[in-house]
């Protein structure tokens, strides 16, 4: 009896608590549905990006000269012009047989890709560093693992591990050549048998073993490990190597210690590395990166140029001037000299710099503002040429970073009014990326970030403020930043701070009306 009177005491306290709690949440709700909160069209807060100033100075001259190169692969089919001709800018020079000029535009695209291909793997294999966690010597001494127990070769379309029963899923088109080398689908943990890599040093074959984005061929590429098979050492064939990190997977760790050298381009970290090691290896990897990307901006701005030339095949004059130094089609120069030289007689040019980021970001027949520094005239030039090579006489500054390369452009001034040879020039351009125009704009102040992710608060169909979760990119002007995805000039967002910064408020326009 008395053990069911304090059962009922108990259950009439839960009934109070629950009720209580009831009103509580109640009147929170009702409060909220009284509250209102400000929005505004994004329409209005989009402040747009139009890029970049990029500044740069130089010398006007009046004596610049075009210089034709030709590379041993091209082949001249005419030379318009001679020696000692007078030629004006728009005019044919000589045309190039299109179908070798394509085939280079091909090689040059397969370079860009290949270079892309390279990137991706270094950015990876960066970012394999950067959490990798630094070796400790340990205080007792480490217990060997036991074995490693036996897995499904396959796991999909992927390999677990790749053995003599492999089939590489180009075995159709591939020869095992290093142009066109047999490739792998590996899984992340999946690693290659001594026998099979002994195989690959036997039969001088090359091999690449692919990690891609859920293990289909088609997915992004993670990393790739490729294989000479003319270069390596033949390891033991009953070991076992990471196709990720290209490391040797053993129970003894001497043993992985002592059979490291059949890799001699990966990044293994068998026996660990120290915090001082890591960070020097990461630096290595961060200066392989930027001379990657740089190789590929050079090889993107020679695309550009051959895409001109396997058109028509034509080579035009970008100066108003005299043919010299003209060379013989049939036997061509190849020591760099170049095939022929255009020498201005007309008008005036001058040189500027632009920073190797912004190498394909900047075209010939872009418009550069030239303001003088005496006389204070002003006049638009076009950019005709820029140079394959960085140069340390030019001058540019406005790109805020001072540990880049720059390239000389030149530029050509048609009307010389109120300019003249040797006087020094300030040259100013506009850059920005190809996205910019379909990027929005805001104060960064209505942006919030919940565990890694940025969201704005946004007014439904409802008029009810919903979080809005969103792409961004950069910040400029330091408290501006810019909306990828997520959002359009269509919408309506509230500051996300406040008592009213709160899913379910009711949103008013901020002049008042519904």
């Amino acid at each position: 009896m008395k053990n069911r009177k304090v059962m009922k005491r108990v259950l009439v306290i839960a009934i109070v608590a629950a009720i209580a709690g009831g009103s509580i949440g109640t009147g929170v709700y009702v409060q909220r549905a009284k509250m209102t909160a400000e929005v505004m069209s994004v329409a209005d807060l989009n402040s747009g990006y139009w890029g970049d100033d990029v500044n740069s100075s130089g010398m006007i001259t009046n004596d610049y000269s075009q210089s034709v190169e030709i590379t041993n692969t091209d082949e001249i089919k005419e030379v318009y012009v001679k020696e000692g001709q007078q030629v004006q800018k728009g005019d044919k020079l000589l045309e190039l047989d299109t179908t070798v000029a394509s085939l280079n535009l091909q090689g040059k695209q397969l370079e860009v890709e290949n270079l892309n291909n390279q990137i991706t793997i270094a950015q990876n294999d960066l970012k394999k560093l950067k959490n990798t966690k630094p070796y400790v010597e340990p205080a007792n001494p480490v217990t060997p693992e036991p074995d490693i127990p036996h897995v499904q070769e396959m796991a999909g379309n992927a390999y677990n591990y790749i053995s003599g029963t492999a089939v590489p899923y180009n075995q159709n088109s591939a020869d095992g050549s290093e142009e066109n080398p047999y490739r792998y689908l590996c899984t992340e943990s999946a690693y290659v048998t001594g026998d099979f890599l002994s195989q690959l040093a036997e039969e001088k074959t090359y091999a690449v073993f692919e990690i891609r984005e859920n293990n289909e061929v088609s997915g992004e590429l993670v990393t790739a490990w490729e294989v000479d098979g003319t270069q390596i050492a033949v390891p033991d064939g009953n070991t076992k190597w990471s196709v990720y990190d290209h490391s040797q997977i053993s129970n003894d760790a001497s043993e992985a210690e002592d059979d490291t050298s059949v890799v001699n381009d990966g990044i293994s970290n068998a026996g660990g590395y120290t915090q001082a090691e890591l960070n020097d290896m990461i630096a290595e990897q961060e200066k392989k990166i930027k001379e990657l990307d740089l190789n590929k901006r050079k090889a993107e701005l020679e695309v550009e140029k051959l895409k001109a030339q396997s058109s028509d095949g034509m080579i035009y004059a970008t100066v108003t001037g005299i043919v010299k130094n003209l060379q013989d089609k049939d036997n061509l120069p190849n020591d760099g000299t170049p095939f022929m030289e255009v020498t201005g007689s007309e008008g005036l040019y001058v040189t500027g710099g632009i920073s190797e980021l912004l190498l394909d970001k900047v075209k010939p027949g872009q418009m550069v503002s030239v303001s003088s520094w005496e006389s204070g005239s002003s006049c638009e030039a076009e950019i005709t040429e820029i140079k394959n090579y960085p140069s340390t006489d030019v001058s540019s500054y406005g790109e805020g970073n001072n540990n880049v390369s720059y390239y000389p452009f030149v530029a050509y001034i048609e009307d010389t009014s109120g300019f003249r040879n040797g006087e020094y020039v300030d040259l100013t351009m506009t850059v920005s990326d190809d996205e910019t125009g379909s990027s929005l704009y805001i104060f960064k102040g209505y942006v919030r970030t919940e565990n890694g992710k940025s969201y704005v608060l946004k007014a439904d169909e409802n008029d009810r403020l919903v979080k809005q979760y969103v792409k961004t990119g950069r910040i400029i002007y330091g408290d501006t930043i810019e909306i990828k995805a997520g959002l359009s000039e269509d919408d309506r967002i509230a500051f996300p701070y406040g008592k009213t910064a709160k899913e379910g408020v009711r949103a008013v326009d901020s002049d008042g009306s519904y």
